[in-house]
């Protein structure tokens, strides 16, 4: 794994919770502020609400809208009372269908779930703000040539992407049956953690570039305990296993 390194303790904590998730990417989010980014995307693992030994989200993205609300509208308030961010947040719904909201005041913006449709209407927003949040967009690297094609219209919506950092970044990846998580917090390393199967997290490795797809399978295969070191049987069995304890668990 190009770049990645063994690491020590000194590592930020996989959080337990979402409101664990709300505080870390909060003090991630000031970190940056204080040195002078403006511009930042946030990716939150989001807790399964009401999932099913068929779909995580059978709600769709309105279900996980629900689920992220109560996690941005901790982050805002506690931004807003900073000096630089004072000021009322209005709060509306952009897109019903694709659960698109808003935030804004004088200083402050925020939109979750922006899609390439509203790219517009959150550069209008972000005009002359001091704080801008990107919070988990809605497409993955290279899905903008799709969505917009070829041209100007392309080249406008990714320069306003491209403004935006990322400072704080948790998701999870099933990977050969293994749970990992990958954590990133202003201005720390990426980190990947190997989560088992009581839930406690082992930070296997650190770089300062986001690791592909690619590079988390091999990292896992140099894990002892990995499940790409075991048959298909076991991986079957604890994929079993990781789904059953999934849906027990509270959000």
């Amino acid at each position: 794994m190009s770049g990645a390194e063994t690491v020590s303790s000194a590592v930020y904590p996989i959080p337990q919770n979402p409101s664990q998730v709300s505080e870390q990417a909060l003090e991630a989010v000031k970190r940056a502020l204080d040195d002078g980014i403006t511009r930042q995307r946030l990716e939150l693992l989001l807790p399964l609400t009401g999932a099913t030994d068929l779909d995580d989200w059978p709600g769709g993205v309105r279900q996980q809208f629900k689920a992220v609300l109560p996690m941005v509208e901790s982050i805002l308030r506690r931004l807003k009372v900073l000096s630089k961010l004072q000021g009322a947040l209005n709060a509306e719904i952009w897109d019903q269908g694709d659960a698109v909201g808003a935030w804004g005041s004088d200083k402050l913006a925020a939109v979750v779930f922006l899609t390439p449709e509203t790219i517009p209407k959150m550069r209008a927003l972000a005009e002359g703000k001091s704080l801008v949040l990107m919070i988990n967009p809605q497409w993955q690297p290279g899905q903008l040539i799709s969505d917009f094609g070829f041209g100007r219209r392309k080249r406008n919506a990714e320069e306003f992407v491209s403004a935006f950092q990322d400072t704080y970044f948790l998701k999870q990846f099933r990977i050969f049956g293994d749970n990992v998580r990958l954590l990133r917090a202003y201005p720390g390393d990426w980190q990947v953690h190997l989560v088992d199967a009581k839930g406690r997290s082992t930070c296997i490795a650190t770089q300062a570039t986001r690791p592909s797809y690619k590079e988390l399978e091999q990292l896992l295969k140099a894990q002892a305990n990995s499940n790409s070191n075991k048959s298909w049987v076991e991986r079957l069995q604890s994929e079993f296993a990781f789904n059953r304890d999934s849906l027990r668990r509270p959000p």
